[in-house]
């Protein structure tokens, strides 16, 4: 039998190194190289709920009125749909009146207010509301966003003066008058208290219907 060459051999054996390292770099790249990265799942992140506050109502105090001792209280009426400020001494006073409501409206001192239903115009109403007094001066203004008619007058005999002012809202006639006298109320120590509160109400009046 002829031997094999000794040269062939070391050729078989080359061969086969060659093969075995190409089979082995192949399984490295496609198994590790290329498989992919494994990703870490990504953290949820959780916002901490915002602490609850103790929520604590504050009561309104009245409001101050620039340059005086008074503040400002509010009256509110649901009966007829209206509200407003009214000047109050700051410091509590006995002279100091308060609302009165009555069955068409209310008084504060001598200052009154009065509704009624519609019957008419709203000049009916207000020549049958002044009827006897003598009227010095008339004149349209504007009341919460209203037409509105103010009477200057006198009244007959006494001769107190007074003045009313005329509103008309839905389905009624808003008067809101002062008269002026020698029993008028001092509240705070001011000389024309009644007519303050006057001009408070007419100033900051709502119709709340």
């Amino acid at each position: 039998m002829a031997r094999r060459k000794k040269g062939n051999l070391n050729t078989i054996l080359i061969a086969l190194a060659l093969v075995t390292g190409t089979w082995i770099a192949a399984d490295w790249y496609y198994n590790v190289r290329q498989s992919p990265q494994r990703e870490e799942p990504a953290r949820e992140t959780i916002t901490p709920a915002p602490r609850a506050e103790n929520k604590t109502e504050v009561k309104t105090e009245p409001e101050a009125v620039a340059g005086s001792n008074f503040v400002l209280e509010k009256y509110a009426d649901e009966r007829f749909g209206i509200e407003f400020l009214y000047p109050v001494a700051a410091k509590e006073s006995a002279e100091c009146p308060k609302p009165e409501k009555t069955e068409d409206g209310f008084t504060l001192g001598m200052f009154s207010f009065a509704v009624s239903d519609k019957s008419g115009t709203i000049d009916d109403f207000i020549a049958g509301q002044l009827e006897g007094m003598n009227v010095d001066e008339r004149k349209s203004i504007t009341v919460a966003g209203k037409p509105a008619t103010r009477v200057e007058y006198q009244t007959a005999g006494m001769g107190w003066y007074g003045s009313d002012t005329f509103v008309e809202n839905g389905n009624r006639f808003y008067e809101f008058g002062l008269l002026a006298n020698e029993t008028g109320n001092k509240c705070g120590g001011a000389d024309d208290y009644e007519d303050q509160v006057y001009q408070s109400v007419l100033s900051t009046l709502k119709f709340t219907n």
